[in-house]
């Protein structure tokens, strides 16, 4: 019998700036309590920025470079390096150009993805697709990266106070006959959204010109507000899709990880579900939202914290501004 070829994460990474602003900073800054919703609601305590001569650069390789090591490869052994978000180096080159020349891995070949915040699950897809169909690689590295607050205004309340920066990696692993790996995934998307909320200058719509920057269109922009239910809505229906695809129950779950942009969210679909809380894994308290970052940093943090085990059935499940909505299935 032909054995089938499957991918498996054999290591992870984190990295985050050592710059970090409390919700003590910002009732400080806009000298009113936004620090109780802060933490009451969205669950953030504190967040990582970049600083003034830090790029996503900085710290997507040492993201990389963690997850390498514990794969035990060299960096001139990888086949692919995907980095997936929607804050890069430059407008171009692609920031993998950028990433594969620091890391040393000269063999790769390399790309840039775009789905908002849900860019890693989709990357993660792409990877794990490639690896089962050619089978001349045998290592993928995604990296998922946000720099969000180099294009806040940082008078904006609502902005300010919730984006964050930092770094996620996985490396993927070329396997034949394992149990281990991404089994499926189902994505929706709504196009409909897409002026809803991003940075719109410095495109070729509105090039990054005088009156571009009078508009305040080189800064994140939340022009329309989403439905407040959009996540809580969606992420029970695509849960159940999911599992309805690869033959499992919700009770099959061991651990699923949501974007991290909100835990009342979180907790609220968790509980309509009927999935125990002790099934998820939250880090918006010491990290912020760190948008296309925050699934492979909470995968990480929840291994660091012994939530994860060979074997768990674990769902992923990511949302992007635009909207696009991906979750994966897949064995740890």
């Amino acid at each position: 019998m032909e054995n089938k070829r499957t991918s498996r994460i054999i290591g992870t990474g984190l990295h985050v700036p050592e710059k970090v602003l409390t919700n003590q900073y910002f009732n400080d800054f806009f000298k009113e309590d936004v620090g109780s919703w802060l933490e009451g609601v969205v669950g953030q305590k504190e967040r990582h920025v970049l600083g003034d001569n830090e790029s996503v650069v900085d710290i997507a390789v040492p993201a990389a470079i963690m997850a390498i090591e514990e794969g035990k490869i060299k960096p001139e052994d990888i086949d692919i390096i995907i980095v997936s978000s929607d804050t890069h180096e430059y407008i171009s080159p692609p920031t993998s150009f950028v990433v594969q020349n620091k890391l040393g891995a000269k063999n790769a070949a390399v790309f840039d993805l775009n789905a908002s915040c849900a860019s890693f699950v989709t990357a993660l897809v792409t990877a794990d697709k490639w690896l089962k169909d050619e089978e001349s690689f045998k290592y993928v590295l995604v990296i998922g990266e946000y720099g969000m607050t180099k294009y806040l205004n940082w008078n904006d309340k609502y902005t300010a106070t919730l984006f964050a920066d930092g770094a996620g990696a996985f490396l993927l692993k070329a396997e034949n006959d394992e149990e281990e790996g991404v089994i499926d995934s189902v994505f929706i998307a709504d196009g409909s959204y897409y002026d809803y909320i991003g940075v719109f200058g410095g495109g070729t719509r509105f090039p990054l010109r005088e009156e571009t920057i009078q508009q305040g269109l080189h800064q994140l922009r939340i022009m329309k507000r989403y439905p407040p239910d959009i996540n809580s809505r969606n992420w029970p229906i695509l849960i159940e899709n999911l599992l309805q695809k690869v033959g499992k129950e919700v009770t099959d779950i061991d651990m699923i990880f949501f974007t991290q942009i909100n835990l009342g969210t979180i907790k609220e679909v968790m509980t309509n579900l009927n999935i125990p809380i002790e099934k998820t894994h939250w880090i918006m308290d010491k990290y912020g939202y760190t948008g296309s970052a925050c699934i492979p940093m909470a995968v990480h943090d929840a291994r660091l914290n012994n939530k994860l085990k060979k074997g768990d059935f674990v769902v992923m499940i990511a949302s992007g501004a635009g909207f696009a909505m991906g979750a994966i299935a897949l064995k740890w």
